[in-house]
């Protein structure tokens, strides 16, 4: 009797895992941020490309256009994680 393969990962899955693992990575690679590493973009190249299909798969206008941004990507990093280091200072206002 054959067995049948495992389950597949769902697009969100593997997002999750690949930023999990950059996020775990990043801090060994002085000053590479986690978005910056491979993990870390391949998360980000799989979900536009995972919307692209899916916007696709809805009807989207200039299904073309859409695929051909999704495969360039050229979108900015977005960051991975929260912030370690952020100073946010209340202002006054002056009088």
């Amino acid at each position: 009797m054959a067995q049948s393969p495992p389950p597949r990962y769902s697009f969100a899955e593997l997002i999750e895992e690949l930023r999990e693992a950059a996020e775990e990575i990043a801090p060994e690679l002085n000053g590479i941020r986690a978005e910056e590493t491979l993990e870390g973009e391949s998360a980000q190249m799989i979900e536009e490309m995972a919307d692209a299909l899916k916007r696709i798969a809805n009807g989207a206008p200039r299904p073309q256009e859409l695929a051909r941004a999704a495969l360039e990507g050229k979108a900015p990093l977005k960051p991975i994680g929260s912030p370690k280091n952020t100073v946010v200072k209340l202002q006054k206002p002056r009088r």
